[in-house]
């Protein structure tokens, strides 16, 4: 009998100690499309993980025509994670869900020099000022990844998912004689287009240092 109570403390102990082991922390950097990131994680088991990350910080330009309308585009994407993990086969595959607090911040300028239709009324000088953000500023998030083991500490890890941002919301400020309500009945045809899908598509590729 004391046998018996002895094999139960050290098979408990060592259940204890292997769970022990099994927590760990881990800081990474990768690039995604939501920008350049910095990430941390916690793996409270085999099975359950948490994890935080910030994204963004590089600025962007380019030109692009929507609806007719040619605009200067600068700014950057970016934001905060927050992800839960889980582990269903005991191995690098996780399923996550989550929360992305978006900082998004595109800007949009145009300036109008020949003959162009701005919610119906054809204008041939003017000004357009205006921003494109997430529709939601707190958005829904999930997830399929896979972490391979390099080495003793690190890991690479690849994912794929959605941000559910519900799309984009525009705005834009008219100068120059282009009427305000015409440039709001624009944005909204912008907005239109933009919103063909209600997600943002997520997609990274991270390496990472466990200790």
């Amino acid at each position: 009998m004391k046998l018996k109570w002895i094999a139960a403390a050290i098979v408990a102990a060592a259940s204890t100690q292997a769970s022990a082991q099994q927590a760990q922390m881990a800081a990474g950097l990768g690039i995604s499309t939501v920008g350049p990131q910095i990430q941390l994680s916690y793996r409270q088991s085999t099975e359950l993980g948490f994890r935080g990350f910030f994204a963004g910080g590089v600025s962007q330009k380019s030109s692009q025509t929507e609806d007719g309308v040619t605009y200067d585009v600068s700014g950057n994407l970016g934001g905060i994670g927050l992800l839960m993990d889980y582990y269903p086969m005991n191995s690098g595959l996780r399923l996550s869900g989550g929360i992305f607090s978006s900082n998004t911040d595109v800007k949009i300028k145009s300036t109008i020099s020949a003959a162009t239709d701005i919610g119906g009324t054809s204008y041939s000088s003017g000004t357009i000022d205006g921003t494109v953000k997430f529709a939601r500023q707190i958005s829904p998030m999930v997830t399929v990844g896979y972490d391979w083991t390099v080495g003793t500490n690190w890991t690479i890890g690849a994912e794929v998912g959605a941000i559910l941002n519900n799309g984009f919301s525009a705005s834009a400020t008219a100068g120059g004689g282009i009427s305000q309500a015409d440039l709001d009945r624009e944005m909204a045809n912008v907005e239109s287009n933009l919103n063909k899908n209600k997600f943002f598509p997520y997609v990274s590729l991270m390496a990472s240092y466990r200790f």
